[in-house]
């Protein structure tokens, strides 16, 4: 015969594939479910001693913001207004130079050079850019750089 059928002699031992499978499964499944992961999410190991920590200490080193100078063109007014950080607009020169007088004063304790923002729209004159930049070299500000301007931070645009 030219066939090619397999005989029982041919395979003397079958192997039932199906509960092999079933028990695997099982297997798979209870490792799975007593299987637990370590959690590191809200759990600190600390030992530190009672009544001891960072109130007892002295601040060593203050951490002190830059001084950010809005600069905006309010068009009602026809003039530019300047804001140091969340403060109110200030009007005049006097009180601008008094304003970074008085946060300058804590940079110089800390014995740092104060860093002044200028953060100005586009619409605002130079000249009054260049103003300010003469108040600060007169108070002696040295480190005086250009930000680009924060949208949140000043008022908008009439369209």
């Amino acid at each position: 015969m030219g066939g090619t059928r397999m005989d029982d002699s041919e395979n003397p031992l079958e192997i039932n594939v199906t509960a092999m499978v079933d028990v695997i499964f099982c297997l798979c499944i209870f490792f799975m479910c007593s299987f637990h992961f370590k959690q590191l999410e809200g759990k600190i190991d600390a030992w530190l001693p009672d009544g001891k920590g960072p109130r007892d200490l002295p601040v060593r080193e203050v951490i002190l913001e830059e001084i950010r100078l809005f600069m905006s063109w309010d068009s009602a007014s026809n003039r530019t207004v300047r804001k140091v950080g969340n403060r109110p607009p200030v009007g005049s020169d006097a009180e601008l130079v008094s304003t970074l007088r008085t946060l300058a004063e804590d940079y110089k304790k800390a014995g740092r050079d104060i860093p002044v923002l200028i953060d100005s729209r586009a619409e605002v004159p130079w000249q009054d850019v260049v103003g300010v930049l003469d108040l600060c070299m007169k108070e002696k500000i040295g480190k005086i750089e250009f930000a680009e301007p924060l949208e949140s931070a000043l008022p908008r645009r009439a369209n």
